[in-house]
């Protein structure tokens, strides 16, 4: 499989790089034009009270700060398009299996949340990073000793130890940005999303 560093825009991953691209200009519009932003966050309150059911998809294409949005960018290269590389060599169906599990992970996240902070006004919540830890898992999963990251000193880092490497980067961002609009509690819904979606799309693996 080719990866991130020798083929960063595979054609093997239409879908993927396509999202990604979709992400990068609603979030830089998004960061110009606060109005825009505030009209696609997820805010279960409005989705509920107020009928605002669009918001269940659009809060992936948002983010708070160009911080925010780096780093998802980041992750999404490293995670989503090596995920959507992989499927495609291992079935025909590689990309609509991608689609299907990155839009597992993404609703089983925002459904969950919205149930569960419905009556409260002041939760918000934005940006694509529990999709991205879906995927993540199921790439682990999928393929546990691809090397999936390259620290300096450290070196690779195989996907198996890859969701703590995020999970640590996204509490420190979190810690030094003060940013409330990034939702552990949502990273760990998608995680499970990405999980269950890769079972039933490859039910093998647990038989």
């Amino acid at each position: 499989m080719k990866t991130y560093l020798t083929d960063p825009f595979s054609w093997e991953a239409p879908v993927s790089v396509m999202m990604l691209a979709v992400i990068l200009l609603s979030s830089l519009y998004g960061l110009y034009n606060r109005r825009y932003f505030m009209k696609m966050i997820l805010h279960p309150f409005g989705i509920v009270k107020n009928k605002e059911y669009y918001r269940l998809f659009t809060s992936d294409i948002i983010h708070n700060d160009y911080g925010h949005l780096m780093m998802n960018a980041i992750m999404y290269y490293l995670v989503c398009i090596n995920l959507e590389e992989h499927l495609t060599e291992r079935t025909q169906f590689g990309s609509i299996w991608f689609m299907l599990i990155y839009a597992g992970s993404y609703l089983t996240g925002v459904m969950l949340v919205t149930f569960r902070h419905r009556n409260d006004f002041d939760y918000s919540s934005a940006g694509a990073s529990g999709s991205i830890m879906g995927c993540l898992m199921s790439f682990m999963i999928l393929k546990p000793d691809y090397i999936g990251l390259y620290l300096p000193v450290i070196g690779g880092i195989r996907n198996i130890y890859l969701p703590l490497v995020f999970f640590v980067a996204m509490f420190i961002y979190q810690y030094r940005s003060k940013n409330k609009l990034m939702n552990n509690e949502l990273h760990f819904y998608s995680a499970v999303g990405g999980i269950a979606a890769t079972f039933v799309i490859f039910p093998e693996i647990i038989i």
